[in-house]
Formats: C-alpha cells, sequence, structure tokens
C-alpha cells in the first residue's frame, strides 16, 4: 500500500456560544482536516487546530505530507522520525500539530487496513465509555449565568464542571461558589486561570478555591516557572493539573520528577501524535499521576481518534476535555451523543468515523468568506463571521 495524496481542508466552525478566557473571547475553532490517500482505495482521516494562526499549521502539514507520498502509511514510526529529523524538532509546537494530523491519519489507514479499531493495535481496550467534562463558557460572567450553565450541564448527566478563570480572582471565586452552590458537593469542578496567577495571588488563590472543593486547579501560572509549580504543590491544599507546562514529552518527565502536579493534561496535538500520547498515558501511570485528555480546539475528528489511547489506559480515568458541546457541527457524519457524561469508544475499523461532506463544504465556505477563529484574538472582539450564517448547520442525513 502507498500514499499517492493529501488533501488539507481548512474549516471555521462557530460555537454556539461564546468561550471566555483571560486572553479574550473566541466564536469558534478554525481547523486543518487532513485525508490522506491510498492506493487501494483507503483513505485516513486526521485533524488538528490552527492556533496560533491556520496557515502557518496548514503549510507545516504540507512540507510534513510531502515525504508521505510513495510511501507506506504504515509505517508510521518512520513517520515520526522523519518529521524530527527534517528540522521540525526546531519549530515543535507547529511541527507536532502538523504531525499529530497526518499520524491519525495514518493510524486510521492502518486500522481500516487490518479491519480492527485502532485501539486493538494498542494491545485492546479496558473500557467501553470514556467521561468528559461539561464547558462551561460563563459568558456573562455573573454567578446566574454560572448557575444556569452548570445545571444545565447536570440535568444532562455531566458530573464534572469545567470554567476558564484567570480575570479577578474575587470574582472568580464568587462565580465558582454559585457552581457549588447549584450543584452541590458530588459533583466535581475544575478551573484553569490559564497561567493567568503571579506567585504571590497563587498561594492565596489555591487555598480559596480548594476550600470551595475544587477537584484540581490547572496551570495556575507560568508554564515555564515548573520550580514555582512544585512549590505551590507543595504548600498548598489544591490538587494542580499541568497542562502548558506539560506540552512536550521531556516537559512531561521534569514535571513527574519534580512532582509538580498531582494530575497531567495533555493531548496528541501538543504531544505530536497518538503515539506520543500513549507514551505519556504510560509513563504518567507509572508515577501514579493521571492523566487527563486536554481538548486544544478539538472538532470531533480528534476527541473519537483520542479515545483510542484512552480506552486502553489501565489507571482509573478522570473526566476528559472535550470542546465538540459547544460547537455548530463536530464535522462527523454521526454526531457524537453524551450520555451521562460519558461517550462509548467506537469499534468500527480504523478511528471509526466519517466525516460529513456537507459540512465539510459549508464550514470550508465560512472560512474562505470570513477567514480565522484566531486562537488568541486580543480582546473581546465581535465573531468574524455574521449573524445570518450562525445557527445553520448542515442537516445530517
Amino acid at each position: 500500500m502507498k500514499v499517492t495524496d493529501v488533501d488539507v481542508h481548512v474549516v471555521s466552525v462557530p460555537f454556539t456560544q461564546p468561550e471566555t478566557w483571560r486572553f479574550g473571547r473566541l466564536w469558534g475553532l478554525t481547523s486543518a482536516i487532513v485525508e490522506v490517500q491510498t492506493d487501494e482505495g483507503i483513505t485516513g482521516i486526521g485533524e488538528t487546530n490552527g492556533s496560533p494562526l491556520i496557515g502557518i499549521v496548514v503549510e507545516a502539514i504540507r512540507a510534513n505530507a510531502r515525504w508521505l507520498v510513495g510511501r507506506d502509511p504504515r509505517n508510521i514510526n518512520q513517520f515520526l522520525l522523519q518529521s524530527d529529523d527534517r528540522g521540525w524538532h526546531h519549530y515543535p509546537y507547529i511541527g507536532h500539530m502538523a504531525s499529530a494530523a497526518l499520524e491519525m491519519a495514518l493510524w486510521d489507514i492502518s486500522g481500516k487496513a487490518a479491519g480492527i479499531p485502532v485501539y486493538q493495535m494498542f494491545g485492546g481496550k479496558v473500557r467501553d465509555r470514556l467521561p468528559y467534562y461539561w464547558y462551561m463558557t460563563v459568558y456573562e460572567r455573573s454567578p446566574d449565568g454560572a448557575r444556569r450553565e452548570a445545571r444545565d450541564g447536570v440535568d444532562r448527566g455531566f458530573t464534572t464542571m469545567y470554567m476558564k478563570i484567570g480575570f479577578d480572582i474575587e470574582e472568580d471565586l464568587a462565580l465558582t461558589r454559585a457552581i457549588r452552590d447549584e450543584v452541590g458537593p458530588d459533583i466535581a469542578i475544575r478551573v484553569d486561570p490559564n497561567e493567568g496567577w503571579s506567585m504571590f495571588d497563587a498561594v492565596r488563590a489555591l487555598d480559596a478555591f480548594h476550600e470551595l472543593g475544587v477537584e484540581f486547579v490547572e496551570e495556575p501560572i507560568d508554564m515555564n516557572n515548573v520550580e514555582g509549580i512544585a512549590y505551590l504543590r507543595r504548600h498548598s491544599k489544591a490538587r494542580i493539573g499541568a497542562n502548558q507546562s506539560a506540552w512536550l514529552k521531556h516537559n512531561v518527565r521534569t514535571i513527574l520528577e519534580k512532582q509538580a502536579a498531582d494530575v497531567v493534561v495533555t493531548d496528541p496535538h501538543q504531544l505530536g501524535s497518538l503515539s506520543a500520547f500513549r507514551d505519556v498515558a504510560a509513563t504518567c501511570g507509572i508515577f501514579g499521576v493521571p492523566v487527563v485528555k486536554h481538548a486544544f480546539g478539538d472538532m470531533g475528528i480528534t476527541t473519537m481518534a483520542a479515545m483510542h489511547v484512552l480506552a486502553t489506559i489501565h489507571e482509573p480515568t478522570l473526566a476528559h476535555q472535550q470542546f465538540v458541546q459547544i460547537l455548530e457541527h463536530d464535522m462527523l457524519a454521526q454526531p457524537l451523543v453524551f450520555q451521562d457524561g460519558c461517550l462509548d469508544v467506537p469499534s468500527a475499523p480504523g478511528l471509526g468515523i466519517e466525516l460529513d461532506r456537507d459540512a465539510l463544504e459549508h464550514y470550508g465556505r465560512l472560512y474562505q468568506e470570513y477567514g480565522e477563529f484566531e486562537g488568541y484574538s486580543p480582546g473581546f472582539d465581535p465573531s468574524p463571521i455574521p449573524d445570518h450564517e450562525l445557527g445553520h448547520p448542515p442537516n445530517r442525513s
């Protein structure tokens, strides 16, 4: 089997309501979807996000894709080695996003060719369902708005709430307190300042959020201050999750060696592949540190792909991150449906997914006409897509 071509599609998919975080307001996702074609008629599908700018990511995908044409797509390790050997280790974050999309598609091809789901190629699954959090965008940034969003999530069966913070600490505490009052003591709450605190603020804030029963606080301070993160973990009552500080495999090793986190939050885009994601999960298991799949601008493709790794992890699993709940469309022919806050592990060959072609055309047009949703858009600018284009996803057949 040989790769004959690699197609790259760029789509802009709006959120049903905007995400508000300390960098500003995000109105949707702009992502690259890849299709790797073979001479045996098998096509593999992959996806990566477009942060910080989609054009950079697409060029990185195309540069990596040139090596694949004419080669056996099942030689996945060889592809990953050449990606680093050809200089992408100089630009690891962009290089990883590109290689992750392509490697995802290669696993899809490999599973389809063998007639088995990808998790079987990782040794088989140990669970049939995986839990996910309820993503609270808290668009209004008010206690009443937080209560409404939390109640909606609980009513839909989710048992873990997640909220971006990193604004005014007292305001963030008020929102968290409102959520706790609404959902009671048995629902997990996570908060994420996205490196928004100084060491001075974090020492006080962590204990205050702990008093509200927060499950863990994700990346409280600058990602590069691993010694500081380790200090906070030793001297505060709150559990700490490492994300930005654990973006690369060697970063994860440092976090584990310095005992700087109670949870590692990472994903195949940041690490560069499903293979690396699996390696990191196994390493964290040795240290007794749980892994939570990070949602780095995921649509349905990455959400499903990561499940093939998560289903094989031996250790108990916490609720994972997802964006599909707030997306107008997940780009899949069969939409992802949460039941009691969980998704069933796919069982069809490969990744077990099929693209919605009408959605690919529709959201590709939105990108062509209105441009991208910048992942780190400054301030609170309005959506680049006008209102009359929103809320009209293609009907699934």
